[in-house]
């Protein structure tokens, strides 16, 4: 489901976004590879909710991929494309790391980091131009 979100609101977005990212990076740094994924995951959701509350003042609610659908149209195709594969990386890690029994590992959390940081400097840039 679709909702409505507040444009002037789209900047504590990112605020969510950064403090996921440092929760992330401490976890990482602490062997806590599945608290570094969870957040990560959580990273990636608030940078694109910033993107799409700010240009289209909607924000996607139940299924986390809706928001790539709100995404198309903000992003050039090329833009659109690298963000796509970074998202669905992340979101394919956010059951197993918060919800089911395997855990997480090391080359887990890195990867799920460098995907949140792609996406996360990419929102930044398209909100800043």
């Amino acid at each position: 489901m679709v909702r409505s979100a507040d444009p002037s609101k789209a900047p504590n977005y990112v605020i969510k976004a950064e403090e996921f990212l440092r929760t992330a990076n401490a976890s990482l740094e602490n062997n806590l590879y599945n608290s570094a994924v969870a957040n990560a995951v959580h990273c990636g959701i608030s940078a694109l909710d910033a993107l799409t509350c700010s240009f289209k003042g909607k924000r996607g609610s139940d299924d986390h991929n809706e928001v790539l659908f709100l995404v198309q149209g903000i992003l050039s195709p090329r833009e659109y494309d690298d963000i796509r594969k970074q998202f669905t990386n992340l979101i394919d890690k956010k059951n197993a790391s918060e919800y089911q029994p395997d855990l997480m590992g090391v080359d887990d959390a890195k990867n799920s980091i460098l995907w949140a940081e792609r996406i996360l400097a990419r929102a930044k840039t398209k909100l800043t131009q």
